[in-house]
């Protein structure tokens, strides 16, 4: 009696080796669909969740709406700044940090291009970025690694997988003057909203104007509503002030002060104004590095204190060195930032 051999994968065949797609193709056509899902996070576009029975398998609790975009994520200074990663083989290559929000997009549409003119057959090893890719693929599946010197391409164009879009150094755009300036702007903001509810019965005012005092004005008289002193505060200190202003033009003067906060340039500020220049160096003696019990190494001091740190009057902050953990020695700050 004659049996056939059933199959038991239904006359289905794998590809065969040769006919196989390379690790390296798989690994493009992975990074092309991932681009694309980063992106349609930004857009905010609906993202397709996965299933209950997903959610089990992998551990997961059915309400986690923290959908994570893989090539993206805000700098931890500020979400008006967007660090953008470069992944292949489901490793981070290189990452361009601190983007500018409005020039993300240009930057992950710059990434899908660079992942799409890569070939999969012969990718150009001479761009240091396919280079990396590549290897990155072969490391994941035990390849032998391409080993390239790579000549400096003066005349030729190297294609960029951010666009040309570059980074900002967020040391510099968030410098003492900016991070005082932002402090007195949230203050400002909270004194004039006070100001506006004064005449508003305590029952129904808002539970933040009970539980703080304005910064920025105070009554004149204790027996009287109608006049006030306006103050202007820079950096912890108080710059100016106004005394025994009548209710109205108080609130002129706080609007006034906004207006003026406002309108300083934090990465050059006019220090032949006189009241600039006072709250530019109230900013610096705030920010000088002071002896505490959580300073850990007299090199972070400033100099006049004998420390390294000095004040850099370019980026406006104070430049300090840092300890290196690895090599237990203490590294001294760039000189001219």
């Amino acid at each position: 009696m004659n049996f056939k051999n059933k199959d038991p994968f239904g006359g289905v065949h794998g590809e065969t080796e040769s006919s196989a797609p390379s690790p390296f193709k798989i690994d493009k056509e992975e990074a092309l669909k991932e681009i694309n899902r980063s992106m349609d996070i930004w857009d905010e576009k609906k993202v397709v969740k996965k299933s209950f029975l997903q959610t089990l398998r992998e551990g997961k609790k059915k309400d986690d709406d923290n959908v994570k975009a893989p090539h993206w994520e805000y700098s931890q200074k500020s979400k008006e700044y967007v660090n953008i990663h470069l992944i292949w083989s489901k490793k981070i290559i290189r990452t361009l940090a601190n983007v500018p929000y409005k020039q993300v997009r240009v930057a992950l549409n710059g990434l899908k291009a660079f992942y799409s003119q890569i070939s999969s057959i012969k990718p150009d090893l001479t761009n240091p970025d396919i280079l990396l890719c590549y290897n990155q693929t072969a490391k994941n599946y035990g390849l032998p690694e391409k080993q390239i010197n790579l000549k400096d391409q003066i005349d030729t164009e190297i294609l960029d997988p951010f666009a040309g879009i570059h980074g900002e150094d967020l040391d510099v755009i968030f410098n003492s003057i900016a991070k005082d300036k932002k402090i007195a702007l949230d203050e400002l903001d909270f004194s004039v909203e006070y100001f506006d509810q004064l005449d508003v019965i305590k029952a129904k005012k808002h539970i933040k104007f009970l539980k703080k005092n304005p910064k920025n004005f105070s009554y004149s008289y204790k027996t009287s509503t109608e006049y006030f002193d306006v103050f202007l505060y820079w950096a912890g200190k108080l710059i100016k002030s106004v005394k025994r202003v009548s209710k109205q033009r108080a609130r002129v003067a706080l609007v006034s002060l906004r207006g003026f906060i406002k309108s300083i340039n934090t990465q050059r500020p006019d220090l032949n104004d006189p009241t600039i220049l006072l709250m530019y160096e109230a900013s610096k003696s705030k920010h000088k590095p002071k002896q505490t019990n959580k300073l850990k190494f007299k090199e972070l001091l400033s100099i006049d204190d004998g420390g390294l740190s000095y004040w850099s009057d370019k980026t406006h902050r104070w430049i300090q060195g840092r300890f290196d953990k690895n090599k237990k020695i203490f590294i001294p700050p760039n000189k001219n930032l």
